[in-house]
């Protein structure tokens, strides 16, 4: 039976109009669409451009028809070598006929910038199977990579913290395992930090109380601060190592909370205080209250330095998390709510613990000056002594808007030293220089050789307010005062007594207005001093 003509012209009308409209359809989708698409023939030269793949590299879709992919957005690596086409794992989809996808790759702009990508390149196909090219879908994901060094930033900023921290610190989950290790914890209790991880707290290092007797995990007040969301703290319990020794040790267990309030479990943190112990003892049984007063002097003063950059840092992290995370959370980054959440939990604890120690600081009055220890001297090198200053101190400055700087130090010859007192000595001298010198000014360490060949000398200066005559003429004196609010006067005459004890010589030069310089004088040999001092040739 033969097929009606008009019939015929009809179906192929109808044949056609499906095509176009498919066509049409296609063409509204790669419009549409967010994500870059392009297709590649067998030569890398583009076959058709969506708008957005043109807008993310900087051209006209027409621009790029027909042009040839690689050397337009892809010539050149991350680190700025070049890119040969052959390794490209885009054009190897149509070379190997794989998916090739990864987000380690920069995309090049018309202008010349770059963007970091991810991207998928599928092969492409005819109706005989065989290889014709290859789609492209891509997207710029700056904000992505942005978020994930910021992310990564903060972590690390927390855990320098954490490792820097002098206490042992940790983390507990509802069920008493550890979470988190520091350092310090690790080595406290004898263990390496892997060892802890996930593992029950209480039976490894709590098992038993001072007297022997085994100590029922019910009764333990560091897991109380996540039964009963209080925090608590003592200085009468004991703390087991892995090799079966026990100490005394003070300590505070804090609740964490989740983003609904719910207990999560607590961060604990905790010291050895044997020697504290033994010192409480000896000072009953001896009654060597004098002596203890000038140790507690010096350590006092000390730490209540060092605290500064731990709160200038913790600080500054908690701008970090309040800049960085309101924003991850409304984008919905996965954890992100959470971490920021643990992390604001772990700067307030921080923050807590070290004014707790500045408030006990406080507490140490009429503080003596004086070495009381002898001294243990080692070949030493000045300029990595200041680095160790300045890196400590460079939180401190930053924030004060004060430039920390060395000049010749690395020059200078090794000299016999007390390394703990010289770093002492140099950081009560840049510490209390910092906040005397305003806004963009400096404090500079020069070192010289001496005027004598066994001798180095060193000055410390910085551009700032300056000593009236009546403090800068009492400053290695038991009448030295401090101009500083809540300053103890200590810090000068320490330095003082760390450069007498290397048998050297200090002096200042201070106007007001003009900054103060302090000129110190060292023995390159603590022998030849000695022998110089007592006459012998």
């Amino acid at each position: 039976m033969s097929q009606n003509p008009k019939n015929t012209h009809r179906d192929a009308q109808e044949v056609q109009e499906t095509i176009r409209k498919l066509e049409r359809q296609n063409a509204l989708i790669l419009q549409a669409a967010g994500e870059g698409i392009f297709g590649l023939d067998l030569e890398g030269r583009h076959t058709f451009v969506n708008p957005a793949a043109a807008k993310m590299l900087g051209y006209e879709p027409e621009e790029l028809i027909g042009q040839p992919s690689h050397s337009l957005w892809h010539h050149t690596k991350t680190d700025g070598s070049p890119y040969p086409k052959e390794d490209c794992p885009i054009y190897g989809a149509y070379k190997d006929g794989q998916v090739h996808h990864g987000d380690t790759e920069v995309f090049w702009r018309k202008d010349g910038r770059s963007f970091p990508a991810e991207y998928t390149s599928t092969p492409m196909r005819d109706e005989q199977g065989t290889l014709v090219g290859a789609v492209v879908t891509f997207r710029d994901i700056s904000e992505r990579k942005a978020a994930e060094r910021a992310i990564t930033e903060l972590r690390l900023h927390t855990e320098r913290i954490l490792t820097a921290a002098g206490e042992g610190i940790f983390g507990l989950d509802l069920n008493g395992r550890h979470t988190f290790v520091n350092p310090a914890a690790a080595a406290l209790l004898g263990y390496d930090l892997q060892e802890l991880i996930g593992q029950p707290s209480h039976s490894l290092w709590h098992h038993t109380k001072a007297d022997g007797s085994s100590y029922p995990k019910e009764d333990c007040p560091i897991y109380g601060a996540y039964k009963d969301g209080l925090v608590h703290q003592g200085d009468d319990e004991m703390f087991w190592r892995q090799d079966g020794t026990c100490f005394p040790a003070q300590y505070t267990s804090t609740p964490i909370w989740d983003d609904q309030g719910t207990l999560a479990g607590a961060v604990v943190t905790f010291q050895d205080i044997t020697e504290k112990k033994r010192m409480a003892t000896q000072l009953l049984e001896e009654a060597k209250l004098a002596e203890v007063t000038r140790v507690l002097g010096d350590i006092g003063h000390d730490i209540k330095n060092m605290l500064m950059p731990v709160l200038s840092g913790a600080d500054l992290l908690k701008d970090e998390l309040d800049e960085q995370f309101p924003s991850l959370i409304r984008e919905k980054v996965k954890g992100a709510e959470t971490s920021y959440a643990n992390s604001l939990d772990l700067v307030h604890m921080i923050v807590t613990n070290a004014r707790r120690i500045q408030d006990r600081v406080r507490e140490i009055a009429d503080a003596v000056k004086g070495v009381t220890s002898p001294p243990h001297f080692t070949p030493c090198r000045i300029g990595i002594i200041v680095d160790g200053v300045l890196d400590t101190l460079r939180t401190y400055a930053a924030e004060k808007g004060i430039i920390l700087q060395t000049d010749g130090l690395d020059a200078l010859p090794v000299i016999d030293g007390d390394e703990r007192r010289l770093f002492n000595a140099f950081y009560n001298l840049i510490n209390n220089a910092i906040p005397e010198v305003p806004p963009g000014g400096n404090v500079t360490i020069k070192g010289y050789p001496g005027t004598r060949s066994d001798t180095v000398e060193l000055a410390v200066a910085d551009t700032g307010r300056g000593m009236p005559p009546e403090v800068r003429d009492r400053l290695f004196t038991a009448q030295a005062i401090s101009t500083k609010k809540e300053g103890t006067g200590l810090g000068t005459k320490i330095v003082k007594d760390a450069i007498d004890l290397h048998h050297g010589h200090i002096t200042v030069e201070s106007e007001e207005g003009r900054g103060t310089t302090f000129r110190l004088v060292l023995p390159l040999s603590q022998i030849a001093s000695s022998r110089t001092r007592l006459g012998i040739p």
